[in-house]
């Protein structure tokens, strides 16, 4: 059976990469956080708050205080938390800190096109 090589004269109709598309006249647009990213860092707080609660008043009843395993996972959560909320501060911060730049840029680009 023979293979024939088929030559195109006009590209694909497959949309180009999105870096293809950036040109020197587009600019980037800001990246915002949106509300429900805050509002699940926030339930995330409050389930790891209420079981860090509910260990500390375990720790508290006789026959659970020398238990080596509870202060473990105590500890374990407590870490856990303090990971979890660093990951996602450093992830805001650098969005955040994105989405002012790019407000300040347009706040100077409208001022100069004022002038």
């Amino acid at each position: 059976m023979a293979v024939h090589k088929v030559i195109r004269t006009t590209p694909l109709a497959q949309p180009q990469p999105k870096s293809e598309r950036l040109t020197a006249n587009t600019k980037p647009e800001p990246l915002p956080v949106r509300a429900h990213a805050y509002r699940s860092l926030a339930i995330m707080n409050n389930g790891l708050e209420e079981a860090i609660h509910g260990l500390e008043e375990l720790k508290k009843i006789t026959y659970f205080s020398s238990s080596e395993s509870l202060h473990g996972i105590h500890s374990l959560l407590c870490r856990i938390r303090e990971q979890a909320n660093g990951e996602a501060m450093a992830v805001l911060a650098e969005r955040e800190t994105a989405n002012a730049r790019h407000s300040q840029q347009l706040c100077l680009e409208s001022e100069g096109a004022s002038r």
